[in-house]
Order: C-alpha cells, then structure tokens, then sequence
C-alpha cells in the first residue's frame, strides 16, 4: 500500500543516491531481512534481495537504476519496484556538498485498473563534513496518484571504534492534497506522518553489514503491522 520514499534511507536502503567515487561504473547486490524505507515495510516483513547499477563521472554527474523485490498484495500484483535515477552531486567548499537530481519510481506489472503507481520525485540535499545530511523530496503526483508531497529527511553519523558507524536517521511525510488527508490513518488531518530509526555499520571482509531499528507515527490499527517497530539486519557487496 506504500511506495517508499526517500532515496536515501538509512535501513539497507537500498533506495540511497549516494555519489560514489574512484570508479566510472559500480554494481550493488543486497539481501536485506525486510526492505523498509521511512519506516514502512515493502515486503510485509520478509526479506528480498535488492540490486542497483550506478555511472558516474569525475565532473559530477551520475545516473542509475535500483530494484527491489516487493509485497505483491500491497503492491497490486506488482512483485518488483525498479526505480530510476539522475542527478549532479557537488562540493560547495571544504565542509558542505549538495546533490541534487531526479528519480523516477516503478511498478512493473501492477494492475493499473485503479490509480497510476508510478511516480516521479525531485530531490535535493546539502551534506556538512560527510557526515551530516538534510534532504528534501518533492513530487507532483504521489504514489497511487495522491496528489502534491514533500519529505524532510535528516541523517547524522557517528564513527565508532573497531571501524563501526552508527547512523541516526529521522523524516517527515507531508501530503498536500486535502483529498487524501486519510491516508496515514482514519482522521480528518492523518495527511503525514514522521519516521524514526538507528542503524549500527561495518564491513567486513568486502561486504556491507548493517542492522537498523526503526518506528513510525503511523496509526498502527489503521496501517497494520507494515508501520509497526522493527529491526532491519542487511549484507550487500559493490562490485567496482
């Protein structure tokens, strides 16, 4: 029933636009517990395998695509989302950076009899030394045709000993629309919700590992256990 938002979750996610350096094409395969983003479980709980495929250049500019196995019932009848990215990332001076881009998010094989699934979004971040991120996501038309949204998204990370990172995360999903105000739950105002959540980082032996807990806002009678509080435990590796 939820398509994810942001771009650039802490959980796995497996959704980041993140610039990567010192390569022209890298490639990321990541098998998560359950794929979450802004707090929300895409797959009812269960744990899919997630890939992407990234270009970039030395100029700045960087194109890709992501995929991610999906909850078919809550996706109608869609079990892949493939989204598709395009931006420029940039240094401002030594202690900010900004990316900016667009992404556009897919359903193949939804049944479409109802309201369009996919959607576009714009978004833009500044980042203070590397560590420190404010993002914002903006669409026109959000998932199941909802209308105007706007997510706040801010991160921080911490280095820890033995080369550990702890990621502290949290966002706020505003839909504009009054015609949707129910969506995040049955009250005349339920048209956001806010989103919570740690993740504990590191690699080893060239894989990725991540474990995150996350919570939501979201009317849980209303939603189900999808918003409910849960862990996130995921394993990827870059092929450069």
């Amino acid at each position: 029933m939820f398509k994810k938002l942001l771009l650039s979750s802490l959980i796995a996610s497996s959704a980041t636009f993140a610039l990567q350096a010192q390569a022209d094409v890298s490639a990321t395969v990541t098998l998560v517990s359950d794929y979450v983003y802004n707090g929300v479980s895409n797959t009812d709980g269960d744990p899919t395998l997630q890939g992407s495929v990234d270009w970039f250049n030395d100029a700045g500019f960087y194109a890709g695509a992501w995929a991610s196995g999906l909850d078919e019932n809550a996706y109608s009848s869609a079990e892949v989302e493939i989204d598709y990215y395009a931006g420029y990332a940039g240094s401002i001076n030594d202690d900010f950076g900004y990316d900016v881009g667009y992404a556009y998010y897919t359903y193949p094989g939804a049944d479409d009899a109802g309201a369009e699934s996919d959607y576009g979004e714009v978004y833009g971040s500044i980042t203070y030394k590397e560590n420190t991120t404010a993002k914002v996501l903006v669409s026109d038309d959000y998932f199941g045709e909802m209308g105007n949204s706007v997510v706040i998204n801010l991160s921080h990370t911490i280095s820890l000993p033995e080369d550990f990172s702890l990621t502290l995360e949290a966002s706020h999903t505003k839909l504009l629309d009054s015609k949707v105000n129910a969506y995040f739950g049955p009250g005349a105002d339920d048209d956001s919700y806010s989103h919570w959540g740690a993740s504990v980082a590191k690699s080893v032996a060239g894989f990725d590992l991540s474990l995150a807990v996350t919570d939501t806002n979201i009317d849980k009678d209303y939603w189900g256990d999808t918003a409910d509080a849960r862990a996130v435990l995921s394993i990827s590796r870059t092929f450069e």
